[in-house]
């Protein structure tokens, strides 16, 4: 289809663009086909087709979602069409994957790019492309064909173009003044590295090339003079050999002095924008409606285009991998664990976890099997180091209005059964919808489950109380269940009396818990260690945050960005209409090149674990290996879901973070785990092993002091212990008063 459509359109004298469309990202993956003309045959992959817009072609784009009026374009429609019924059928309209509308007109006449209705907050709505800018166009991967195709377009009138554009104007909301505290663009928090690598290392070409999407062109006549260390551009459209910007390409600068090009600082009004000196980075960044999120996407393709090296600074030194994350939210993760004081690696996990529970049985994908959305997540840390508070930050916080209004439509919904029941004996007593449960009981969790098909999500504070709670009788009847849950699939609990038993089709229990290092080796006894218990648990571990002195006691907590509360209102309502029964699961497919990346990583890691038993390694740590092998293909299944919850698809790149956080998580928990089996085999009493549990990596004495004083043990402790040789042979002196754990 793609090929029919190219060729048609070359035929018709279009200059066409065959692209290769990366759903995900909902940006090219490539611009290397750019402009070579060469028939589309030669680029399988390419799925998506742009039109340059030149003349006589040009397009009205109506960005609907910039808009609280999502009637817009019908009232466009009806008064262009109550004036003039004639004129629609000349047009070609499609809509595009947005839900904006793309109107197609054939007018013959040298035009340029220009905003044509504003937001009352000034986002564009309406916009005449022309002069040169690409646009999308059916058969794009999101777009539809709503009227006339782009070979039956008629020319039109300058009066028919005329009620074209004073009819767009009509909706402009925007009423530009002048606010004397607006500030200058800045790059956003721990971007800069990268944005400047970008705008100092693009070609010349790629400078021109971004200069022209914005509607400038060099001024071919222009007479410089002998000090002039600019070049001359000019508006394209202009007829007039006026310049309308300077551009320098010693210092990847421009200077724009045209009115016209209102999306952009200008000298006009330098006052509003004391920056009005311009980066390739910063004219991208207007180009693309002032969204960072997706101006970092077209730098990282012009990058990857070019084979520049422009790698993102964050400045998270910790070891967690949170560029797994989309920009916005690893942002607003990191912003929330500085505001708050909380360890990042406790708010992505929380995250995850929040993520993978609201998706369920919801999603399903390819892998041999099914990747069960199901994440069992231990947080390890001190007494209030803010194990509660990231539940709360990544999950209740974000979920608590849309959680109420769906406590109001159930209210609704339970009152309707009552007063219908008697009419209406096949009528189903509404369930209520809760994906999160706090502190419950095992016994609880089956019968929430057995009205969640979607499956849950568990959150303990404490995770020791979790194999203490509720009717099954002893531990081991609870360390069988989450065993159990873990899998996944059918869940039968057998009761005497058989009208009380309870049956769960596709049992999906998500579980996070916290606890404290001392704890640890009460909730990971011998024999959970020996059964391969703990193996089953995501554990991130971290120490004391030092506080953050400069909150304001009176301001509001830092909260999730809107990108995250977006996400998980999507999942909540999906999981909703799934509990009851209104939708079906979701395929997640593989692009062909994430299939090949999983293929490698997965014969890797069989790879490894092999050499760990051909070595005789410690049977934790490859039982431990086992066991954290099946969260790789559920880590890729999330973080699609991450991506994009409505169309997810896995790509290489989520296929590469997944493996990287799946790395991380192994390497955390086996060592925590192998620090437990330490502690068995070192024959040391419980006071030292509790010390040596508590010592970071490499310490100082004053650091083991705090450790005994956390523990409640004299300060003298470690210096009593240093004298034991069991105890001493577990170290090695790095430095005067600083020592290493072998």
């Amino acid at each position: 289809m793609i090929s029919s459509y190219f060729n048609e359109y070359k035929s018709l004298g279009l200059s066409v663009i065959p692209i290769e469309w990366d759903i995900e990202k909902k940006e090219p993956v490539s611009h290397r086909a750019w402009g070579d003309g060469k028939s589309l045959e030669l680029y399988a992959k390419h799925n998506a087709i742009m039109v340059k817009t030149t003349a006589p072609i040009h397009c009205l784009d109506f960005d609907i979602k910039n808009t609280k009026d999502k009637n817009l374009y019908f009232k466009w429609f009806s008064a262009v069409s109550n004036i003039n019924p004639d004129l629609i059928p000349k047009l070609y309209i499609e809509e595009t994957r947005n839900k904006g509308y793309h109107v197609w007109l054939k007018y013959n006449d040298d035009l340029h790019k220009q905003s044509l209705a504003d937001s009352d907050l000034g986002a564009e709505v309406i916009a005449l492309y022309a002069g040169g800018p690409l646009v999308y166009t059916y058969p794009t991967p999101g777009y539809s064909i709503i009227s006339g195709s782009m070979e039956d377009l008629e020319e039109i009138s300058q009066d028919e173009f005329n009620l074209l554009i004073e009819t767009s104007q009509y909706f402009n909301e925007y009423k530009p003044s002048y606010d004397p505290t607006l500030k200058a663009v800045s790059y956003p928090h721990g971007m800069e590295k990268f944005c400047t690598e970008f705008d100092s290392k693009i070609s010349d070409d790629t400078w021109i090339s971004i200069l022209r999407q914005s509607g400038l062109m060099p001024l071919s006549n222009y007479k410089y003079s002998k000090k002039d260390k600019f070049v001359a551009f000019k508006r394209q459209g202009s007829e007039s050999n006026a310049i309308s910007a300077k551009v320098y390409f010693h210092t990847k600068r421009v200077l724009i002095f045209s009115a016209s090009l209102h999306d952009y600082p200008n000298w006009h009004n330098k006052h509003e924008y004391p920056v009005w000196s311009l980066p390739p980075s910063f004219v991208l960044f207007y180009q693309n409606n002032r969204d960072w999120n997706n101006t970092f996407a077209t730098m990282q393709t012009i990058a990857d285009t070019e084979g520049i090296d422009c790698t993102p600074a964050e400045t998270y030194t910790g070891e967690f991998p949170i560029h797994v994350f989309p920009y916005n939210i690893r942002k607003s993760i990191l912003e929330v664990a500085e505001a708050r004081s909380l360890a990042p690696e406790f708010l992505a996990t929380a995250g995850l976890f929040t993520v993978s529970a609201l998706a369920g049985t919801h999603y399903t994908s390819e892998f041999n099997g099914d990747a069960k959305n199901i994440l069992f997540c231990l947080l390890i840390a001190p007494v209030s180091v803010g194990k509660t508070p990231a539940y709360k930050s990544m999950c209740e916080t974000p979920l608590k209005i849309i959680q109420e209004s769906a406590d109001k439509n159930f209210a609704a919904d339970i009152k309707e059964y009552e007063q219908t029941k008697d009419d209406n004996q096949r009528a189903k007593k509404p369930r209520r919808f809760i994906p999160f449960a706090v502190d419950g009981t095992t016994e609880g969790y089956v019968a929430l489950s057995v009205d969640q098909p979607n499956g849950i999500g568990v959150y303990h504070d404490e995770a020791e109380s979790i194999f203490n709670a509720g009717s099954f009788k002893g531990t081991n009847d609870a360390i069988s269940f989450f065993t159990q849950c873990f899998s996944g699939g059918r869940f039968t609990q057998v009761r005497a009396d058989r009208d009380k038993e309870r049956v769960v089709p596709n049992m999906n229990i998500n579980l996070l818990m916290g606890t404290q290092p001392t704890r640890l080796k009460n909730i990971f006894t011998d024999d959970r260690l020996s059964s391969g218990f703990a193996s089953r648990f995501i554990m991130v571990e971290t120490d004391y945050i030092e506080l953050n002195t400069e909150i304001d006691p009176f301001a509001r907590n830092k909260e999730m960005c809107a990108e995250w509360v977006s996400l998980l209102e999507h999942l909540y309502r999906k999981g909703y209409l799934y509990n009851k029964g209104e939708i079906n699961a979701v395929q997640i497919d593989f692009e062909p090149e994430a299939k090949e990346a999983y293929r490698k990583y997965y014969k890797a890691n069989l790879k490894e674990a092999n050499k760990r038993i051909l070595s005789k390694a410690e049977q934790y740590i490859i039982g431990t290996e086992a066991k954290m092998s099946a969260y790789f293909p559920r880590l890729v299944q999330i973080l699609a879901i991450i991506h994009e919850p409505k169309m997810p698809v896995i790509t290489k790149k989520i296929v590469d973070d997944a493996h990287t956080l799946y790395k991380y998580f192994a390497k955390s928990t086996m060592k925590i785990i192998g620090n437990l089996t330490a502690e068995i085999d070192t024959g040391l009493p419980a006071a030292l092993n509790l010390i040596y549990q508590g010592l970071p990596e490499t310490f100082s004495r004053k650091d083991a002091v705090e450790v005994c004083k956390r523990l409640n043990l004299s300060d003298q402790k470690f210096e009593t212990a240093m004298r034991r040789k069991d105890f001493k042979a577990l170290f090695r002196k790095v430095e005067y008063g600083v020592y290493q754990k072998l």
